[in-house]
């Protein structure tokens, strides 16, 4: 494949697990609708949870190479532009490390990774917590508006506090968001997430455990990001509200983004000092804008065969 997107993550679990769950239950973590049979080259996937919510005929994908437990390819077009994903499984003594390419053909400029990149993200903690047994946070993308407020809310197994702690404190935004985080917590004070040529953000009102907001200059618009932190029956119900957009200025590019970034905060908190982000491959200049974790596992990396 030309043009690909790598990314990668360690899970624990075998590789024949794996591929169980990249064939046999893709509702548990990846669409709303699968239909796969390696017998029949199929490797069919629709509904809401996919980009452009395909139909059943939509959602048909050939099957281009199958190895059980190691390796599979499926073809994949998206916004009318013929794309390959291969999964490729590699036994490691922690578990199994799975690495996942998504090529475009290189004559085509319609689509650009960064949503691949959030589809990605999102999906392959949606697999890492299927496989854990726990709950996915699934992208509904029928649902998605265009313009307007973007808002998303996830249940956390965890109480507020960690949730806060995951917000607020510079070593573990550096897990998620940040490439070098710097915290002044209080109202001015400055949240700075360490991307180059970005000015630290204004913290506009901070409650311990309860609330952060903060300005997000987004293509001229002042608008405002906020975190909010809710007991839930022992968990705690973590919102983000990102607002004040122009009128009718389009807000999609942000939308997966911020879901993706809420479940990596959910995870933070359910799994402890033992979770890491997936690792995507990134050009040495764009490192400042990934959260440190992923900058620094570039050397982990098993390159493309």
């Amino acid at each position: 494949m030309t043009d690909a997107m790598h990314i990668q993550i360690a899970l624990k679990a075998a590789p024949e697990a794996i591929f169980a769950a990249l064939t046999e239950r893709l509702p548990g973590w990846f669409a709303e609708h699968a239909d796969v049979s390696l017998d029949s080259r199929r490797y069919d996937f629709w509904g809401r949870f996919t980009p452009e919510t395909p139909d059943r005929a939509a959602g048909y994908h050939p099957l281009l190479a199958v190895e059980p437990n190691a390796r599979l390819r499926y073809a994949w077009t998206l916004n009318g532009v013929p794309t390959e994903v291969e999964y490729r499984l590699v036994a490691q003594p922690s578990g199994t490390r799975l690495i996942v390419t998504h090529g475009r053909e290189t004559e085509s400029h319609a689509l650009g990774t960064f949503s691949f990149e959030d589809f990605w993200f999102l999906s392959l903690e949606n697999l890492r917590r299927h496989l854990d047994g726990r709950a996915p946070v699934f992208c509904d993308f029928s649902t998605l508006p265009e313009t307007g407020d973007v808002r998303h809310t996830v249940e956390i197994d965890g109480s507020r506090a960690a949730a806060f702690e995951a917000l607020i404190r510079p070593e573990q935004m550096n897990r998620w968001i940040a490439s070098h985080a710097r915290v002044d917590p209080r109202p001015g004070g400055d949240y700075d997430y360490g991307w180059n040529g970005i000015p630290p953000f204004k913290i506009l009102e901070i409650v311990p455990d309860e609330k952060l907001s903060f300005t997000w200059p987004e293509d001229g618009d002042n608008t405002v990001v906020t975190w909010t932190l809710e007991e839930s029956g022992g968990k705690t119900r973590l919102t983000i509200v990102h607002s004040g957009f122009a009128p009718g200025k389009p807000n999609r590019g942000v939308q997966a983004g911020w879901l993706n970034f809420a479940s990596w905060v959910r995870s933070i908190v359910e799994y402890g000092d033992d979770w890491l982000p997936a690792i995507l491959r990134i050009a040495p200049e764009m490192t400042s804008y990934y959260a440190a974790s992923i900058g620094t596992a570039q050397s982990d990396l098993i390159p493309s065969p």
